[in-house]
């Protein structure tokens, strides 16, 4: 284990054996404002220890996108990424263009594109 996962902090899981996500995942820590929010690779952790965060997430669940623990309440992908928009520094300012309608389609498309690049 890289890290301790502390239980009073909110959780963004990420895939640390891809390349792309543990880049994106870096990226988005160092410009994170929120200190309540913490960035971890999945594969740090056993499943039993995932399953007492929350009982849903799976190595299936974690391997398809990022997942967000944010007050014991699951994100995925898309949802994850809008719900940590607003502590990204300069970038709080599309938060509210995400929560347009159709948006969600759109960003879950392009999370479904970048998930088979990576």
């Amino acid at each position: 284990m890289n890290e301790e996962i502390e239980p009073t902090k909110n959780i963004f899981f990420y895939d640390g054996d891809c390349a792309f996500c543990s880049n994106l995942a870096n990226k988005l820590k160092s410009i994170n404002q929120n200190k309540n929010l913490q960035f971890v690779s999945f594969r740090d952790y056993d499943y039993d220890v995932l399953g007492k965060i929350h009982p849903q997430l799976t190595d299936e669940i974690l391997e398809a996108e990022v997942q967000l623990i944010y007050e014991k309440k699951r994100y995925p992908g898309f949802f994850a990424v809008r719900k940590i928009l607003p502590s990204l520094s300069i970038y709080w300012i599309f938060t509210p263009f995400l929560y347009l309608p159709l948006i969600p389609f759109i960003g879950m498309f392009v999370m479904q594109i970048l998930k088979k690049s990576r």
